[in-house]
Order: structure tokens, then C-alpha cells, then sequence
């Protein structure tokens, strides 16, 4: 153990470090495929046939173009390996792929034409899905479907028949038969007709296979399948070698990091005396992707990581050998990085949308990947568990908490359009759980079982489910939605915060602007850092923006 701390000191991200990416956070640099601006082709989003075919389902090139935009826009920028976009190519390369992206903005576009596309497509696609899913090895195009699928997930009736899991072990596993993630071309012949992409295509979509299994792993506290030191160093080295938009090479670091950390904490034989090394050199490594925006630090990149952080210290809450003093000082640490989580997205729900961006603000959060949805569904799980209903919580503690799982409340009924999507069945989840009122609940005692994180989120929409004073029965989430909706002009119901949502008072959200200057230093520079060895930078971090 003592030497896998040693050579995670020597292999720390070196403060000041830069990336070699473009200053375009979202789209890839002519200098990232040998410094020739023509070597990335420019996105096309001609389609050369008047009407495209699904299932007898027959659609015009217009609207499928204009998915295929929209597309671009809100979606590609979250996941960007398609290197460029273009419709024909995608089309005749893999229709897999271009009924994914059509499927995908139909699906979470809230106008009438597009949910009448969604309901029209929808059977069709699935089984597409069930059908290409399956034909072995995949070809890279597939892959790719299957990556974007896995981001942005068909909706399901009950989270345990979410295929995302299955979908992107299929993927990773297609991937490294494909040679993905080795420079080069594919070591096995492949049809001559098949889309095989450029070695930077191949790389792209090898990483978002790494950064979409790694973080499907990290929200189901299941073991990451890319996960021992040589595999992590690879990746590593294919950042170096192929830059990616910096966003998304950050994106990538953060799950290279927080796979190596957790894959050293279950092999330290729960040993509490440990944990605290291992954190320090987890927090100096996060805190080294800092250094790659000495100017500005994307909110969703912060976002992301404190989610991460909150993971790994309910891990090691969890691990029944911590000492007394050390689970009050995590338990300490995960309330403050859960209250910023909270105030990171509703800073982004409240915003007002740049001038060049010609999509509401609601649009774009509804765009937004499911696992950032995830990550606020386990942070207000987690508040209340620890804190909001836990009688044992200081009277301020309960309060904070409360505040702040009104605004997760709303932010899950704005985004939601039925009360029956996956957005309205969490904030129903969250509104019945806090109805039951406050509970005793013994935070120093260990927890049972090993995927801790993913068990406070399923344990919190279990118990939502139960009948005030029944706990006979088991159902897990609250009614499913119907498969298709009929109605193909669905009108958003966003419904208000309910006075009873917890049996405390609530006072107002505090104010933002306020939080915004008041709170990052309350947080970066907590003292009960210190008390465990774990100290921050001393540099101060300019105002954020967008990301």
C-alpha cells in the first residue's frame, strides 16, 4: 500500500500545468490533427435524399436536419466525439447512429412537432436498438450510438431498467476488439464498405467510452471496468498525444483520477488509518485540474468533480473501520460540497441565457446528460438523510439542508414535463420522503454492503414509496409513465414547491448573489480541511462562467 501511495505522489498532476487544447472548450482545433485547418472537415448538414425511413415511419431530410442542428447545439458539445458532423456521411455509414441523434433531441424537445416525431419513432427505435446492440463486433459508428444512448438514455419506467450499464459494456468491450484505444488503424481486417474514421475518430470515441463507463460505475457504485494503473497511464498518455476540446479532456482526468483513487481504496483492506493519505492525494490531484483554467473554471467541470468528491467521501464514510473524529470531519466536508452541488445547479436553473445563445434556459438544462441529474438526485438524497430529516443535525444544519433540498425540489418539477417522466417521479420521490418527517438516525454507524453511495439514492426513493407508518411494502419509485404518450401536443406542467415538503420550517432560499461571493471561500478554505492534513491552494479563483 505504501507503494502505490508513493508512486500516486510521483504521478500527481504537476501544479501549473496547461493544456494543449483549444481555447474552444466545446469543438476540436485544426492543430489537434497535425496543424492543417482542412484536416477536420467542417460540419454538413446537407442530406442528399428528400425523406429518410424508420419502421414505415417516413420523415422529411428538413426535419431530420433540423435534429441534427439542434443537435449540435446543446447535445454534441457535452460528449464531442464525432469529430465533425455530417448528416450524409452519418446516414450512409450507419443509420444506428442517425436515428440515435434524431431520437435523442425528439425525445427531450418539448414542441409539438418533435414529440409527435418522438411518439412516431420511438417503437421502432427500440427495436433498432435491440437488434443492432447486438450484432457483434460493433463497428465504430454503433459504438458511438451507443455512447450517446448511454448519455442520454430512451425513458424508462423504473431505474433498474435503464440498459445504459449493459449498453456501454457492450460498447467498451467493442471497442477494445476494434483496437480503439491504440493509435492506428483496427488490427483485424474489417468490409471495406464499413466506416472505420480517422485515427483521432478512433481515439475520440475510445475515451468517451472510458468517460461514459467510468462514470455509469462511479453513480452505481459498481467496480469501473478500465480501472488497473497501466490502463489509466494509457489513457493518459492518448490525452497527451490526441488533445481533445479541453472540457471534455478535463471531464476525461476526473474520471482517470477518481477510477485510480477508488480502485486504491478497495484494495486497502479498510484500513481506517489509511484513508486519510489516500484523500489528501485525492484532493491535490482534483485540485490540479484547477490549474487547467487559470482564468476561468466551467461550472459544469466543478459541478462534476464535486459530485465525484461527495462519492468518495461517503465511500469512505461508509467503511465500518474510520475512526469516530474522522466521519464527523467527512460528514462535515460532504454537507458543505453537497449545499455547493445544490447552488452550482440552480445557478444554472436561474440563469438568464447568454446573447448568442438562442435557446431558453429551460431548454438547455433539459439537454443536459443524465448522469448530471443523477448526481443531484444522490446529493439531495444524501442531505436528507444525513441532515434534513436527521433528528440528530443541529437545528442550522436541518435548516441549510431543507433550503437546499427545495431548491433541488425545484429544479426537478421546472425541468419535468409530466409528473410521470423520470424528472417528476424524482421530485415526487423527494417530496414523499420528506412528508414522512424527521428520523433517528445513527451517522457513526458503518454501512452495509459495498456500492454505499448508489444505496442512499435507492434506499431514499424506497422508502418515499412506503405508506406513512407501512413499511411492508417494496415499491421503489412511484407509478411508471405510459410508454408513449398519445397526446402529441403535451403541455409542460411545472408544479409548485408544496408547503408540507418537510415537517420543519423553511426559511427563504438564501439569496444568490450573496452565496455566489460569500460561499466558494466559506468552502475552499473550510479549516476542517486542516484538521486532516488536506490543505487547499492558496491562489484565489476568478469568477466562473458557463460550462
Amino acid at each position: 500500500m505504501s507503494k502505490e501511495l508513493n508512486e500516486l505522489r510521483n504521478q500527481g498532476l504537476k501544479p501549473g500545468r496547461t493544456s494543449t487544447a483549444s481555447p474552444d472548450d466545446s469543438g476540436f482545433s485544426a492543430d489537434q490533427t497535425g496543424g492543417s485547418p482542412s484536416a477536420i472537415p467542417v460540419d454538413d448538414y446537407d442530406l442528399a435524399i428528400s425523406t429518410v425511413e424508420i419502421g414505415g415511419v417516413v420523415i422529411s431530410a428538413q426535419t431530420a436536419i433540423e435534429a441534427f442542428r439542434i443537435y449540435a447545439r446543446l447535445y454534441h458539445p457535452k460528449l464531442p466525439i464525432l469529430v465533425s458532423i455530417n448528416i450524409n456521411t452519418v446516414y450512409e455509414s450507419s443509420p444506428f447512429l442517425f436515428w440515435a441523434i434524431i431520437m435523442i433531441v425528439s425525445e427531450r424537445r418539448q414542441t409539438p412537432a418533435f414529440q409527435a416525431l418522438f411518439n412516431q419513432i420511438a417503437k421502432p427505435f427500440r427495436d433498432m436498438v435491440n437488434t443492432e446492440a447486438l450484432k457483434a463486433p460493433l463497428p465504430l459508428q454503433s459504438i458511438r450510438a451507443l455512447l450517446l444512448l448511454c448519455t442520454w438514455p430512451m425513458p424508462v419506467g423504473s431505474q433498474r431498467m435503464d440498459p445504459s450499464w449493459i449498453h456501454s459494456g457492450i460498447a467498451l468491450n467493442s471497442a477494445l476488439f476494434l483496437s480503439l484505444n491504440r493509435p492506428g488503424p483496427a488490427q483485424f481486417p474489417r468490409p471495406s464498405t464499413e466506416y472505420t474514421g480517422t485515427p483521432l475518430e478512433r481515439i475520440s470515441t475510445w475515451l468517451g467510452c472510458f468517460y461514459v463507463s467510468n462514470t455509469l460505475s462511479m453513480h452505481l457504485g459498481l467496480p469501473a471496468v478500465i480501472d488497473n494503473p497501466s490502463q489509466l497511464a494509457a489513457v493518459g498518455a492518448l490525452l497527451q498525444e490526441f488533445p481533445m476540446p479541453r472540457e471534455f479532456e478535463c471531464e476525461v482526468r476526473l474520471q482517470n483520477i477518481i477510477t485510480g483513487f477508488c480502485n486504491l481504496f478497495s484494495h486497502s483492506a479498510n484500513d481506517g488509518g489509511i484513508d486519510s493519505p489516500i484523500l489528501h492525494l485525492l484532493e491535490r490531484d482534483l485540485d490540479g485540474l484547477r490549474t487547467q483554467y487559470p482564468d476561468q473554471w466551467p461550472r459544469m467541470l466543478e459541478y462534476n468533480t464535486l459530485v465525484a468528491k461527495l462519492q468518495t467521501y461517503v465511500l469512505v464514510i461508509s467503511r465500518d473501520r474510520i475512526i469516530s473524529l474522522t466521519r464527523d470531519i467527512l460528514l462535515k466536508l460532504s454537507f458543505s460540497t453537497s449545499l455547493r452541488i445544490i447552488h452550482l445547479a440552480n445557478l444554472r436553473h436561474t440563469e438568464t441565457p447568454s446573447e448568442d445563445s438562442d435557446e431558453p434556459a429551460l431548454v438547455q438544462e433539459q439537454a443536459l446528460p443524465k448522469s448530471y441529474f443523477k448526481g443531484l438526485a444522490f446529493t439531495t438524497a444524501f442531505l436528507l438523510r444525513y441532515f434534513g430529516l436527521n433528528v440528530a443535525a443541529s437545528a442550522e444544519e436541518q435548516q441549510l439542508a431543507a433550503n437546499h433540498v427545495v431548491l433541488a425540489y425545484t429544479i426537478f418539477t421546472a425541468v419535468s414535463t409530466t409528473p410521470l417522466d423520470e424528472w417528476g417521479r424524482a421530485a415526487t420521490s423527494f417530496e414523499n420522503l420528506c412528508k414522512r418527517g424527521p428520523v433517528s438516525f445513527d451517522s457513526q454507524a458503518p454501512a452495509r454492503g459495498d456500492r454505499f453511495g448508489f444505496a442512499i439514492l435507492i434506499e431514499a426513493i424506497r422508502v418515499a414509496g412506503l405508506k406513512r407508518g407501512d413499511d411492508s411494502t417494496h415499491s421503489t419509485e412511484p407509478p411508471p409513465p405510459p410508454t408513449i404518450q398519445s397526446d402529441p401536443d403535451p403541455v409542460p406542467s411545472v408544479p409548485s414547491v408544496p408547503s408540507v415538503m418537510l415537517d420543519m420550517p423553511i426559511n427563504h432560499a438564501p439569496d444568490l448573489w450573496s452565496m455566489d461571493m460569500m460561499f466558494p471561500d466559506q468552502f475552499w478554505h473550510d479549516p476542517s480541511w486542516d484538521a486532516m492534513n488536506l490543505p487547499f491552494a492558496d491562489a484565489q479563483y476568478p469568477h466562473r462562467f458557463d460550462g
